[in-house]
């Protein structure tokens, strides 16, 4: 008490607008630790080296895969999907509403100030006032002015560890619109080689069923003409039939693939049937594929940047809440004029103002302020688990990627082989079978090897581009800095989110403050 009467006097004197400047003036600093580094990035030697040629790392990864394929109508396909997935304008969506979520924790550092006006006309029927002399009768009261909301002032850093949070949120949901494209673009090639391939085995269907059925007319001829059995004819009929009733079940494999494929792109299964129902070949794959070093992964891959930015945000909250432990400081005012007519309004004798600042330190909360900080301290060390769990799925699906590649490679390569030894030994054995030489057992035998073969060297071809678009997701290929999240860009320019320096075009850097 003595203290206070010491400094009494002068609290007195001190005009509130120095008094504010006073409180402005403080120091200030950001409390809570800053995001940890990334760590070591994965080794060259990460990745298991494939045993055949067919990727390099010394070698670029190409940012549009899909050219590798040569496919002008797959190219086509992406972009459409591009304009149309419903799956990327959710992702867009949740983009905008976190760099707008930016600006709101970004409002917080400054104070609210705003206008007012009111009216009112008032009646006092107390028996005791009127005792006193004081008048009771109704008297109107005009008023208007301008007031400030209690602001806190950011002394620890809390406003700005929200800002730094709410960036990080951002940035992470740009990488999962990011994730989404590359997944997109992966989901539209897989189904447009699947596709083709569907297609592919079509048309083997349909070749295969003519030369079984020219064998079945010869056998005809020759049952008609009593040199072979009913046997012989009984079973290259079922051969034959049996083709044929394979056709239904692959035209409703090309009809459900067509329909996934428009699904993907935004499109009507009927808008895409007359662009896509002619049979072309199987995208075919390059020599050599680029894939990078494992390291590069960190940077590259979409789910890894949003881990990354995660924890970033993560571990801005334990500052958060570590700034509740400390004392707050608050300021808050109005300036207005009042009087009991409108001709009074504009008359300064009638004005009044308040501004000062008040301060709050919290001495007893129960554990709760211990306890919400070793909850962001928990779940910071979870979001770290996550990036470093992701950076190893990365590695992992790079490795298997790579390796399921170039064995597809391989396959396809064999099976080639396998329908051209095929393709002469049917060839031969009609040749033997018109001559006489052999008979039906040994024709059907062959004939059906060469349609396995056929089919084989089909499905080895389509799965070959498969593996390539899997690598090619797998290494995060298929986003750039200009794909699609330039309107986040501009969401984020609307809601007043300032972009760091050095930042990318699209994405701002997240700016931790430091005490």
């Amino acid at each position: 008490m003595p203290c206070f009467r010491r400094h009494e006097g002068w609290l007195r004197a001190a005009h509130g607008g120095a008094l504010l400047s006073i409180v402005l003036a403080l120091p200030s600093c950001t409390v809570g630790p800053d995001a940890p580094p990334a760590g070591d990035a994965p080794p060259a030697t990460a990745v298991v080296p494939p045993p055949r040629p067919g990727v390099s790392s010394e070698a670029a990864v190409a940012p549009r895969w899909w050219e590798l394929l040569g496919d002008p109508q797959l190219d086509a396909l992406i972009a459409r999907a591009d304009a149309s997935n419903q799956s990327l304008a959710v992702a867009l969506g949740s983009v905008r509403a976190a760099y707008a979520g930016v600006g709101v924790s970004d409002s917080q550092l400054w104070p609210t100030v705003g206008l007012g006006a009111q009216y009112s006309r008032t009646l006092t029927n107390i028996a005791q006032l009127a005792a006193d002399g004081v008048k009771t009768e109704p008297y109107d009261l005009y008023a208007y002015g301008i007031g400030m909301a209690s602001w806190e002032i950011d002394l620890w850093g809390s406003v700005r560890r929200q800002v730094e949070a709410a960036k990080a949120d951002a940035e992470k949901q740009v990488e999962i619109l990011r994730d989404a494209l590359v997944s997109v673009r992966a989901q539209v090639g897989a189904s447009y080689v699947q596709l083709r391939t569907l297609q592919a085995k079509r048309e083997v269907l349909a070749r295969n069923i003519e030369i079984f059925t020219r064998s079945r007319d010869t056998v005809k001829a020759r049952f008609d003409a009593g040199t072979v059995t009913g046997l012989d004819l009984a079973r290259i009929e079922t051969q034959l039939d049996a083709a044929r009733a394979q056709m239904p079940q692959v035209d409703a494999g090309i009809a459900s693939t067509l329909a996934q494929l428009a699904s993907i792109c935004g499109a009507q299964p009927s808008e895409l049937a007359a662009e896509l129902s002619e049979a072309t070949q199987i995208p075919s794959t390059p020599e050599l594929v680029g894939v990078g070093l494992p390291a590069d992964l960190l940077e590259r891959r979409p789910d890894v940047r949003a881990a990354r930015q995660d924890l970033v945000a993560a571990t801005a909250r334990i500052g958060i809440a570590e700034a509740s432990r400390l004392p707050t400081i608050t300021v808050s005012g109005n300036f207005y004029i009042a009087a009991n007519n409108l001709s009074g309004l504009g008359d300064l004798a009638n004005k009044a103002y308040t501004i000062g600042p008040s301060i709050w330190w919290p001495i007893f909360e129960g554990g709760r302020i211990d306890a919400q900080v070793a909850q962001q301290r928990a779940l910071a060390e979870a979001a770290l688990a996550r990036y470093r769990g992701a950076v190893i799925d990365a590695v992992g699906d790079l490795s298997a990627t790579t390796s399921d590649f170039v064995e597809a490679r391989e396959g396809a390569r064999l099976s080639r082989s396998a329908l051209e030894s095929a393709a002469r030994a049917r060839a031969l054995a009609e040749q033997q079978f018109d001559a006489g030489v052999t008979d039906i057992t040994m024709l059907l035998d062959v004939q059906r090897q060469e349609l396995d073969a056929a089919d084989n060297e089909v499905t080895a071809r389509g799965a070959a581009a498969q593996a390539l678009v899997a690598l090619c997701k797998a290494l995060g290929g298929g986003w750039s800095e200009t794909d699609l999240d330039r309107a986040a860009v501009e969401t984020a320019k609307d809601a007043g989110v300032e972009l760091a320096d050095g930042a990318s075009a699209t994405v701002p850097k997240a700016e931790g403050s430091k005490p």
